[in-house]
Formats: structure tokens, sequence, C-alpha cells
């Protein structure tokens, strides 16, 4: 293992923090068999929620806090920004560069959308990422872990609900692959639906879509495995992620919403008032940008929720369904919040419950 002279001195004589640090690094590159630790500019921890973590991991952090400092973003210190869509309040990492991010969808929209380059961290190996600065150098950092391994060919021309279904139904089809798509655009927002399922019924941290991302050009996809997805089979995954009849709630938010689909949801329900409440979970950020369609969708019975998800959010006190449009939403509230789900757009939803 190649060590810097600083990262040497983190491992033997840092603080507690610093040294527990290196040692979770450390052991992970054991484990991946990573010659050397990659320079990171910004480290994304997730899955901090006490719903998700216990009081083993808020023990856990608070051992970390007592002389804890983060490294990267270095000149800015730490931004408590609470968004699992931190590439929608300026955090943005340019083409190639290397950070150390944790939540899924953020994963997966960093490496495929904006072509950095970032393994599928937890949250323990983020929050040590961000303390030294660095992260172990394999899997999604090296231009080998980038190449597509399953292409998936898709027969039909997504709108709306399918860019979630396709993630749905190509997650569970290529597992822990990285899928070359073909057939068919999208837009940001599109990717960002997209790579939220893709990573919720896969392992994928990754895909490339043709003409579209960055890296597919260059990406080679002769002799590989192939797939296809239909509207048929977009149909079936809809179908078989409702399980509900009568929702108690319209929940949108996983993951949070930008600004623009923030005014989207306002425009709808200003067309439409829903005979029961809707819920948008967004950053703190896009929220206090957008007091408009916020008062919009309030004064209408709804609620505009911000520094949480909708999946780790307590749902299962208050409602026993959901209807939603995420696709990512539908895969963990069944588990995470004991919900029965109706999976469909947000239009029908308005449409049926208004």
């Amino acid at each position: 293992m190649r060590l810097t002279r600083e990262q040497r001195r983190l491992r033997d004589d840092g603080t507690p923090a610093q040294r527990k640090a290196m040692q979770i690094l450390l052991a992970l590159s054991h484990l991946s068999e990573a010659e050397r630790l990659v320079p990171v500019t910004s480290a994304h921890v997730s899955g901090a929620s006490y719903k998700m973590i216990g009081d083993p991991g808020l023990e856990f952090l608070e051992d970390f806090a007592r002389d804890a400092r983060a490294r990267a973003y270095g000149s800015m210190g730490v931004r408590p920004s609470f968004t699992c869509t931190p590439y929608l309040v300026g955090a943005r990492p340019a083409f190639g560069e290397h950070v150390a991010w944790a939540e899924s969808n953020a994963v997966c929209f960093a490496n495929s959308v904006l072509g950095a380059r970032t393994n599928r961290e937890g949250g323990p190996s983020a929050l040590a990422a961000a303390i030294v600065g660095a992260t172990p150098d394999h899997g999604l950092h090296k231009d080998e872990g980038r190449r597509p391994t399953v292409r998936v060919n898709v027969t039909t021309k997504p709108h709306g609900l399918d860019f979630s279904l396709i993630g749905l139904v190509a997650g569970q089809r290529v597992g822990d692959g990285l899928p070359f798509f073909r057939g068919f655009h999208g837009s940001e927002e599109d990717l960002k639906w997209l790579g939220a399922s893709l990573a919720s019924t896969g392992a994928c941290a990754m895909f490339h879509l043709e003409d579209v991302t960055p890296e597919a050009r260059r990406a080679r996809t002769a002799g590989l495995p192939s797939i296809t997805i239909s509207r048929r089979d977009l149909v079936e995954a809809q179908r078989s992620f409702t399980d509900g009849t009568k929702p108690d709630v319209i929940a949108l938010g996983s993951p949070q919403l930008s600004g623009q689909e923030l005014w989207g949801v306002a425009d709808r329900v200003r067309r439409k008032p829903p005979r029961i409440p809707v819920w948008v979970f967004t950053s703190r950020a896009v929220r206090d940008e957008n007091p408009e369609p916020v008062a919009a969708i309030e004064s209408h019975g709804g609620r505009v929720l911000a520094d949480t998800c909708l999946e780790v959010t307590l749902l299962e006190h208050q409602f026993g369904t959901v209807a939603t449009p995420s696709g990512k939403a539908a895969y963990y509230l069944p588990t995470l919040c004991k919900q029965k789900v109706i999976l469909d757009e947000l239009d029908a939803l308005l449409e049926r419950y208004g």
C-alpha cells in the first residue's frame, strides 16, 4: 500500500478520529486490493438518520465528533445540507473528478451523468474519506471499473414514470453489473429517476446511455451480453410494485425534488386540488429559493418538507398507503416504512384522487 507522508502521519500520529479513519480506509483498501488512496474533492455522508443507524451508529458518530475535522472541501468546511441530491445544490464535481459519495442515487448521477468518479461508499467510509481527504483507488475510480458489462436495449420511448420503471427492471436484471442503455434519450431529471431506481433494485453505481452520458461514446460494447426492456416489462413492473388500493397521502421526493420539479407539482396541484394531502420532500436550499410553489402546495393541504427524504420519515405512524411516482420510494417504503404503495404518474394520481 503506497501512502503519502501525510497519510502515514494521520495513521501513526493523528488524532483518534484521524487514526480511526485511516484504519477504516486501509481495511477497505486491503479488501479491494487498492494500491493507494486517491485524493477526493468532496465527500457525501449518507444513511446517517437515526432511523437507519440506531444507537450503535449514533455512538460511532459521537466518537468521531470529539476531535474529527473534515479535509475534503477544507476551505469551506462541512456543509450540513441534509440532502440526497447534492448535485442540485451546488455540489457538481467535474468530469473525471474523484469524490467519495454514499447516497446511492447521488453516486449513480455523479458517475453516469457528470462523469465524476466515486464508488458507492458506506456512511462510515465516506466520513473517513472526508477526514483523510482520500479514498481507496479501486472500482469506479479506475478506467477498467467503468466499462459496461451488459447492453440494455429499450424498445419503447420512455416518458415520466417510465424512467423509474426502466431503472427498476434493469436493476433487477443487471444486479451489480454496469448497464449500457440504448434506444432512448432523457434529460438530467429523467436520468436522476432512472439512476435512483437502478441503484435500488440493483447494486448499480453507474450506467451509460448511448449518445447521452459523457463516457458512453468511448465505451466498448462488442461481445457483451444483451437484455431487452419492452413496454410490457414496464407495465408489469408498475403492477408488481403496486400493492395498495386506497392511498392516505401522495408523496414525492425520493430522491428530493429540484426547483423545477417543485414548480411542476405546484402547477398540477393548482389545476387539480387533491382530496388527500400531498407531501413533497426537497432540500432546504430548494425550498427556501422557491417560496411561491411551496405556498401553493401547502395552501392546498400539502406539506413541503426539507432535510429529510420520503423513506426515512416516520410515515408508519400516520399513514398506511402511499401513492407515489417514485420507483425508489416504491422499492423502499414497504420495508422501511411498512407502507402499501400505489406507483403511478403524478398526473394520474391527482386525477384519480383529486
